[in-house]
């Protein structure tokens, strides 16, 4: 029984114990317990992701040369080559598109006038209608 006693005075006491009570070399201690924990434990991570991040840089890099040497042979080919005669075909289709653009206006105003003869007749058969 006298180990229950003090078990319950130590709960008390230990109940009772303040904040403002601990040592600050025991919070100092938890500070540091704390930091080296989160270092211990991030510290893989941004190891792996600053690998990673080199690699992507390098990929970049190699992807930049590779762009560049592309644009050289693309400009080589260009100059080098004849443009085809396509000029005669631009016209042609020029020309198709005024066509195009002319025919749809005037299947446009046939629509206009068509609406409205519609409506004409309408107007004249609610007429009709009234009077019989």
């Amino acid at each position: 029984m006298d180990q229950e006693e003090e078990t319950k005075g130590n709960t008390s006491n230990v109940e009772s114990i303040n904040i403002t009570e601990i040592p600050d070399n025991d919070v100092k201690l938890d500070k540091e317990n704390f930091s080296k924990g989160l270092m211990t434990l991030l510290s893989p991570v941004i190891e792996e992701m600053d690998s990673r991040i080199v690699a992507v840089k390098a990929s970049q890099k190699e992807l930049s040369k590779e762009i560049e040497r592309l644009l050289a042979e693309l400009q080589l080919f260009v100059e080098a080559a004849e443009p085809p005669p396509i000029q005669s075909s631009i016209q042609k289709l020029i020309s198709a598109r005024k066509k195009l653009t002319t025919t749809n206006q005037t299947l446009k105003t046939v629509h206009d006038r068509i609406e409205r003869m519609h409506a004409q007749l309408s107007k004249e058969n609610t007429k009709r209608h009234t009077f019989f």
